[in-house]
């Protein structure tokens, strides 16, 4: 019985619950309306400025069947006016590019009699596709030649006939390091149809330029088609359009990316990484077409470049985006003089690369914001805002979303660290939430203070449930300077997670969450940081979601396929000869610690981190006595692609947090 003074109290809390329940029919965002939402990913402008041609990804329908996401090509005045769909087609269609005046749109498809990915020509105004390409296997990339008559693309090697008849009879088998597939460069025709080869020896092209004139291209180029190879060694060299034997052009060292021709023919420039040990290609090179020396023309910037090109109008103007902390920048390079000017001064976060007129006085790109996703921005080139043209998910129209921020707190050893936090729906300043971190991976990436609503960004999904989510962009990250981005190296776990620790005293300091109800996921990198925290660091977390994480460096140096990336850019150090350090910073090492429920979820194919290092720590924690589930996607790598499985993956990342941090129900 209440009696008394409690009474009241308790027609407080009563009608204090009823609140939490009304507030509980908000629309908030939920897994299947991550799933209904249309990403915009590719924007490409028209030569004369007046239409956009774009890409749109979607997940599949259920009654598609299984699958990953299909790609659909759109198109669009930049007058205004609605988008209209530009190709059908029940598989993909991707990636588009305008001729050069402006005729004819290229595309990549499969469709009809052809199992592999070709390239197709639809007249702009529209039309019936014709297949340009005839290829043995799928084409990977492309791009039209400056004068609009040819068009050269890549393609891996297809297995060979005698290969095939071995497979068939079941004669076949794989032996390391030979028989390589390279990624091959060539050329056709596009009024004939005629095709050439352009690269002759055996090298793996991983992305290319045409020369102004058309008869040479400059090739970003590796000696094997490896992964470790495609991060750590690839080479800039140039070849004939016609063909023949590719040449190094200039030396480099680490990681290098977006070789491009100026339009006047007299600089190459590329992104590129400092060192061999810079672990982000983010730097921009140039150099005289001619040759000579490297010239690095972000030396000193605090930013991080992510994607490179020239503008057109301007003949030795290069224009770039970056990361800066939390946000994207774009500027222009002017050469000879070196001049940077900010391009685009806007709070939006960039999902595309930007695409300009032939002129360079437009421009337009995907972009989004903490409040809707990618849409397409438009406007004249200058430093002011673009106008935004699309509304491409009105069913969020009504969505509540959490307050997002940027917070900045002091780390252990007093550097200054920032990240993003995401407020739950309908947050009220001095009561405590429960909070779950979301470390990013690499970890050469960073999180932006944009959209966070995807099926591996759980911000505004758990917000919606109650919870305080948070991102820190810890030393290792990109977006502060090269120098920030190698400051966790030969420290992985060490002062980076420190960090994050710090991180979560502040947001309990200031009295947004509660400390004892701390939960930290993430995927690839932020799955080993989350992987070290329900081991090493059990005590400050209550519950773990563990996907595709490192837990156990000593198998996974010798499993992955990346193991000269991993131990010359993060560890600076090989294992063979550092046994201890790289055990000593293996979550599974610290398995009697381990108190803390784990998720444990991963890709059946992953080679990047092969599913071994969860059935490790499945394996430890069942022994220990600690809650611990284990869950699997066939069929699935490095990531989760197809729709049900991401379904599952959210709905089990939410009932997981859920349980162990017993968050209110919203």
């Amino acid at each position: 019985m209440i009696r008394g003074r409690f009474r009241k109290h308790f027609v407080t809390l009563f009608f204090f619950a009823l609140a939490l329940t009304v507030s509980a029919q908000e629309k908030v965002l939920t897994p299947e309306l991550i799933l209904s939402i249309r990403w915009i990913v590719d924007v490409q402008l028209s030569p004369d400025g007046r239409q956009i041609a774009f890409q749109v990804m979607r997940a599949r329908r259920e009654d598609e069947g299984p699958g990953a996401a299909l790609a659909e090509i759109w198109v669009m005045p930049t007058s205004g006016g609605e988008p209209r769909r530009f190709t059908y087609n029940d598989k993909s269609d991707r990636a588009p590019q305008w001729s050069p005046d402006g005729r004819w749109i290229a595309f990549l498809s499969q469709r009809w009699a052809s199992p592999h990915t070709q390239i197709y020509l639809l007249p702009a105004d529209g039309g019936e596709a014709r297949p340009l390409t005839r290829a043995e296997n799928s084409v990977l990339m492309f791009r039209w030649s400056p004068d609009g008559r040819r068009i050269a693309y890549t393609v891996t090697d297809p297995k060979t006939k005698e290969e095939q008849q071995a497979e068939r009879e079941g004669r076949d088998w794989i032996v390391a390091d030979r028989n390589y597939k390279h990624a091959r460069l060539y050329v056709v025709d596009v009024q004939t149809g005629e095709t050439h080869l352009v690269t002759r020896s055996d090298l793996t092209v991983h992305d290319f330029d045409w020369s102004p004139d058309g008869r040479e291209f400059i090739l970003a180029a590796a000696e094997t088609p490896l992964v470790d190879d495609s991060f750590m060694r690839v080479k800039l060299m140039r070849v004939s359009a016609e063909g023949g034997e590719p040449r190094l052009f200039v030396r480099t060292e680490g990681k290098l990316t977006h070789p491009r021709w100026s339009p006047d023919g007299r600089w190459i420039a590329w992104l590129g990484a400092t060192s061999m040990d810079d672990p982000y290609a983010g730097s921009i090179f140039v150099v005289p077409s001619g040759g000579g020396a490297p010239e690095n023309l972000l030396a000193g910037y605090e930013g991080t470049a992510i994607w490179l090109g020239w503008l057109p109008g301007a003949p030795s103007t290069i224009v770039f985006t970056s990361i800066e902390r939390q946000a994207n920048a774009m500027y222009t390079i002017a050469l000879p003089e070196r001049r940077r000017e900010r391009l685009v001064n806007q709070p939006i976060i960039y999902a595309s690369a930007p695409s300009f007129s032939r002129d360079g006085r437009q421009m337009a790109i995907a972009a989004n914001t903490p409040e809707h996703p990618n849409e397409i921005f438009f406007g004249p080139v200058g430093n002011r805002p673009l106008a935004r043209l699309t509304t491409f998910n009105p069913q969020l129209a009504d969505v509540r979303l959490g307050e997002q921020e940027i917070v900045r707190w002091k780390s252990t050893d007093g550097w200054e660290i920032e990240g993003v936090v995401v407020k739950p729906v309908g947050y009220q300043p001095g009561r405590r939430y429960p909070l779950v971190v979301q470390p990013h991976g690499g970890p050469e990436s960073a999180d932006l203070n944009g959209w966070l609503g995807s099926y591996s960004r759980w911000g505004q999904m758990l917000a919606g449930r109650g919870f305080v989510v948070f991102y820190p962009n810890y030393r290792g990250s990109i977006g502060r300077g090269v120098a920030f981005a190698k400051a966790d190296h030969r420290d992985l776990m060490g002062r980076e997670f420190e960090d994050m620790l710090s991180g979560i005293d502040h947001l309990v300091r200031i009295g947004m969450v509660d400390g004892e109800r701390v939960g930290i996921g993430g995927g690839s990198y932020g799955g080993y940081t989350s992987a070290w925290a329900a081991t090493f660091a059990s005590h400050r977390f209550k519950a773990a979601v563990v996907w595709m994480g490192i837990t156990n460096w000593y198998s996974m140096t010798g499993t992955s396929d990346i193991f000269w990336e991993n131990s010359t850019v993060h560890w600076n150090a090989i294992m063979y000869e550092n046994f201890d350090l790289y055990w000593q910073r293996s979550p599974i090492a610290h398995i009697a610690k381990a108190q803390t429920p784990v998720l444990l979820i991963h890709g059946a194919a992953d080679q990047r981190v092969p599913i071994g290092q969860s059935q490790e720590l499945y394996t430890a924690l069942k022994w220990k006595g600690v809650p611990v589930e284990f869950v699997t996607y066939p069929r699935e790598g490095h990531g989760v692609s197809e729709r049900a499985h991401q379904l599952d993956f959210m709905t089990r990342v939410i009932g997981w947090f859920e349980k162990y941090l017993k968050a209110p129900s919203r």
